[in-house]
């Protein structure tokens, strides 16, 4: 019979978390709606989105969910002040995209 010791570790190997899909630049006009999407190896994990720094909340304007391994940041009209480094970070593992938003001309 295999030693559980060994076997926990080799299980463990497996199963370390890793970014499938990763975060991309996004470039949208103001009051346009985008999305940023992360998809990580396994199922349910905690995770913590961050703009420059500063943790991100759901709200009306920014909703935040996990179906599966699949973890997505939406923003709902977005404004100039929206733009920024967001990163995705899930225990060791972080990935990150910049969201440049352009501003609507007015004639």
């Amino acid at each position: 019979m295999g030693d559980i010791k060994t076997g926990g570790i080799i299980a463990a190997a497996m199963n370390r978390l890793k970014v499938v899909k990763g975060l991309e630049d996004v470039e949208v006009s103001e009051c346009e709606s985008c999305s940023f999407e992360v998809t990580l190896n396994l199922a349910y994990i905690e995770a913590i989105w961050t703009r420059d720094g500063m943790q991100v909340k759901s709200k009306p304007s920014c909703r935040i969910s996990t179906h599966g391994k699949k973890h997505s940041l939406i923003l709902n009209r977005v404004a100039l002040g929206d733009a920024g480094l967001y990163c995705f970070q899930a225990s060791e593992v972080q990935t990150s995209g910049r969201l440049i938003v352009r501003d609507i001309a007015i004639d």
